[in-house]
């Protein structure tokens, strides 16, 4: 519903406008016998859209439009004028009115005139609906954006040169520089007890760099992501006003002060964690500045002490210099190696989840082959969990699959001895993937066809709600990209076909046997707007919904 205000100094005018408006089940409608009677409404009602004639005893059409400038910069002011007034009019249009009429127009133009300001009102805010949802989606997809990004540039994935480094380190919302050094804090979980569930672990990895930057923010600029998508890590620089320029880089107060700090709020931030969450954590931290071109680098020798022998204890704190050059050349080999194994695991995710057997089998045995049983205790363990992510992932997306865990130790997918050898995990996770695989080759067509049948029911009970696929997909506990595919590949149709499809079906037999005016059927099918409904219904019917109910 819009607000209109209907603005003369003679009554039979705004009386006849009023009457002539009456019935416009899209307006609700307030008379004013002079522009102070209107500038009295403005200020205790929102209106939309102000009927006024351009000349009036004492406040003129023009000085009222400053008025509702001034309280409702978004509302449309329509002038009426007489002949000797059109120039004027003209006028008033170039300075922020919306339109102008003569009086001797017909009602019928009146009426358009004004059906042109709701137009124009839902419009705008279609635009500004628009832009708020691309700001949201910005904003919401920052984070995610930060988190590849900076798992590019510890995996080599990205060497951006200085220049451009700056560029898209502002781009990001990172707030550090591309052209000074940085410091690493490199964390470890060390243990995650009875969390098992993937979706748990992510919640409490986030409050543990949440608590993480709560302590090192005062002394920092800092930016934290995660490694093997449960450890976290952060880079460091100092604040604005610690910060020196030149070749006092790495050897000015700032960077001294900066690490000390830090590693000393890293005993705080154990604490909380193991207080708070209940988690043991475990640092190392980079004691000297170092180029970001050297971030890969030193990110695998640092990850290399941490993933030292099992002996080595929990809650940690350590310095990369307490280690010379952070494990040797032997043990940055073995890391880097590991690395390659991990993105390859990635991979294995995805022949797992399309069914694809021979490849996946194949890739195994590739990851599993390679010089594993020379990895110490944590390599193995780190190893181990990376796989241990990939078959969890699977079966959070497929919980009936989980049926397959009666015939193996399930107890192995949540703990696990720090003795275990590694031909015990290739055992243990290749048997895991044949039953999965002789699963799917039992259950597929019964499966699918179930999980479209209840989408279908589900977007039937639920046209006014949210019916995006990122929630549809949260509703069937499926990954959105698989809910997508599987979906279209069952019924032939896309999941927004579907969703249109039963939308205009319930339109057509709301607008046949109710009573409901345009605007609540239209949000009856998950529509805010009534001319996007509209514009939506007249391109699958070639008619609008009020044509369609005449028929």
């Amino acid at each position: 519903m819009y607000r209109m205000i209907i603005v003369d100094d003679l009554p039979i005018i705004v009386e006849g406008l009023m009457d002539l408006f009456s019935r416009d089940e899209r307006l609700t409608l307030f008379p004013a016998y002079s522009a102070y009677e209107a500038l009295e409404v403005l200020k205790r009602e929102k209106i939309d859209i102000v009927l006024s004639d351009i000349k009036m005893p004492g406040m003129e059409g023009i000085e009222l439009l400053h008025e509702v400038r001034k309280y409702w910069p978004a509302c449309k002011v329509i002038f009426l004028t007489s002949y000797d007034d059109f120039q004027y009019a003209k006028n008033a249009i170039s300075g922020g009115g919306f339109d102008y009429l003569l009086k001797t127009e017909t009602s019928g133009a009146i009426q358009a005139a004004v059906t042109k300001a709701i137009a124009k009102l839902e419009s705008d805010y279609e635009e500004k609906k628009r832009l708020h949802q691309a700001q949201m989606a910005k904003k919401q997809a920052i984070p995610l954006l930060q988190q590849q990004y900076l798992y590019g540039l510890i995996n080599r994935e990205s060497s951006p040169s200085p220049e451009k480094l700056s560029e898209q380190l502002q781009h990001m919302d990172i707030p550090l520089s591309g052209d000074i050094p940085i410091m690493l804090l490199v964390g470890r979980i060390d243990s995650w007890a009875d969390k098992a569930d993937a979706s748990d672990r992510k919640l409490m990895l986030y409050a543990v760099q949440n608590i993480a930057d709560e302590y090192l923010r005062p002394g920092t600029k800092l930016v934290s992501s995660v490694y093997e998508e449960l450890n976290p890590f952060w880079l460091l620089q100092p604040q604005e006003e610690q910060q020196v320029t030149g070749e006092a880089h790495t050897n000015g107060e700032a960077w001294p002060y900066a690490f000390t700090f830090c590693f000393a709020m890293l005993e705080s931030i154990q604490r909380a964690c193991r207080d708070i969450l209940k988690l043991p954590i475990s640092f190392v931290m980079s004691e000297v500045p170092l180029p970001w071109n050297q971030l890969a680098d030193k990110f695998d020798a640092m990850r290399t002490i941490l993933l030292g022998e099992p002996g080595a204890g929990t809650e940690l704190r350590l310095t990369d210099d307490m280690f010379g050059n952070a494990g040797g050349t032997g043990d940055s080999e073995k890391s880097r190696l590991l690395g390659s194994k991990r993105k390859k695991i990635d991979l294995l995710r995805h022949y797992l989840e399309n069914g694809t057997e021979a490849e996946f089998n194949q890739l195994y045995m590739e990851i599993m082959d390679t010089g594993g049983e020379t990895y110490s205790g944590f390599m193995r363990l780190e190893m181990y969990h990376s796989l241990v992510s990939v078959f969890l992932s699977y079966f959070n997306l497929h919980p009936a699959a989980s049926a397959v865990l009666a015939q193996i130790d399930k107890n192995r997918l949540t703990h696990v001895e720090t003795s275990v050898t590694w031909g015990e995990m290739e055992q243990y996770f290749a048997m895991l993937a044949r039953l999965i695989f002789a699963y799917r080759a039992e259950m597929p067509v019964q499966s699918e066809h179930d999980v479209v049948s209840w989408m279908n029911d589900y977007i039937r009970k639920h046209l006014a709600d949210d019916l995006s696929l990122t929630h549809l997909a949260e509703q069937a506990h499926l990954h959105p990209v698989y809910l997508s595919r599987l979906y279209k590949q069952v019924t032939g149709v896309s999941l927004t076909d579907m969703i249109n499809r039963c939308r205009l079906e319930k339109a057509k037999e709301l607008l046949k046997a109710s009573p409901y005016k345009i605007y609540e059927i239209a949000g009856m099918i998950g529509y805010d707007s009534r001319l996007s409904f509209i514009r939506f219904f007249k391109t699958q019917m070639s008619m609008t919904p009020q044509e369609y109910r005449d028929l």
